[in-house]
């Protein structure tokens, strides 16, 4: 892979993860605003993107598509397993501030190279690799013991979320490659038509749980919509940054996610809206940025052989 194409990748893969860390707070604020709305804020999120997605038909190639048997596991997979990602993100939001939660779905990279290596056979390991694995574990316990220590129920939450994720990154490249033949016609098409499709689909599922979310009023789509406007955006970063780079390189590219989350969280604490992020002193707040910073280690680390 040649220097520019490299660079493209990281390039999608940290504005995939600044989208990233602003869709945690915009629903971190929906759910503190509105308690336990988790259930309602995945269905008009996912109508909203749904809707959002719609939007790029006209733009789309959709009569050159594949076969459906040659993309229909994945995207169902793919789809399927993101909200069960999202719906454990949300529970965890509820009882942590996204500054702690955003870096801790950084287990993604270890539980990745396990599944690549004892699972798919398509990748192996080497010492380096396994010794970023290790500091990558490390810096999710110091974020552990910083801000207080998190409840037992939030942190196998977050673990089955990352979990949840996983499997569904496997399959959004395993989605991309299957739409291929549209590279023929634009190097985005199959990145694009790929999030269209799935959003679609997540639309659909949506709508048809909208009578057990309630009426929608104006206060909630105030507060879902921007969450699902930056989480589409961020998916469609990150779909080009797994096409372009991979899955696992992609993850540690979005493992940053983590640093911008605390920078995000100590700006809007040092403004006063503490009703997102809690003030923590000055100790905790360099503990934090010790902590991203091993990750930020651990994925320089872990990327030396790739």
């Amino acid at each position: 892979m040649d220097a520019t194409t490299l660079l493209l990748g990281v390039m999608l893969g940290l504005g995939a993860a600044v989208a990233h860390s602003l869709s945690y707070l915009f629903s971190r604020l929906y759910v503190l605003r509105h308690h336990s709305a988790v259930f309602r804020l995945l269905i008009l999120g996912h109508v909203a993107m749904g809707c959002m997605s719609l939007l790029m038909l006209p733009f789309l190639p959709l009569s050159k598509l594949p076969p459906v048997e040659e993309y229909i596991g994945p995207l169902l997979l793919s789809s399927g397993f993101y909200v069960l990602g999202q719906f454990g993100t949300f529970v965890a939001l509820r009882h942590a501030e996204a500054s702690r939660v955003s870096p801790l779905l950084g287990l993604k990279i270890p539980m990745l190279a396990l599944i690549y290596t004892f699972f798919l056979a398509d990748a192996s390991l080497s010492a380096t690799q396994w010794a970023a694995v290790a500091l990558a574990l490390a810096a999710a316990f110091i974020l552990n013991e910083t801000g207080g220590k998190l409840p037992l129920r939030t942190v196998l939450w977050i673990l089955f979320t990352c979990m949840a994720y996983c499997i569904a990154d496997i399959n959004i490249l395993r989605l991309v490659k299957s739409l291929h033949v549209l590279t023929d016609i634009n190097p985005i098409c199959p990145i694009v038509t790929g999030v269209a499709m799935s959003y679609i689909l997540l639309g659909i599922a949506g709508a048809t749980l909208l009578p057990w979310a309630g009426k929608p009023h104006l206060d909630d789509l105030r507060f879902a919509v921007p969450w699902a406007a930056s989480w589409l955006t961020a998916m469609l970063l990150l779909f080009g940054c797994f096409a372009v780079v991979g899955v696992v390189y992609g993850n540690i590219l979005q493992s940053t996610r983590g640093i911008i989350s605390i920078l995000m969280g100590v700006g809007l604490s040092a403004i006063g809206m503490i009703h997102l992020e809690r003030k923590v002193s000055r100790s905790v707040a360099v503990r934090r940025v010790a902590a991203a910073t091993l990750m930020v280690l651990a994925i320089a680390l872990y990327a030396w052989k790739w």
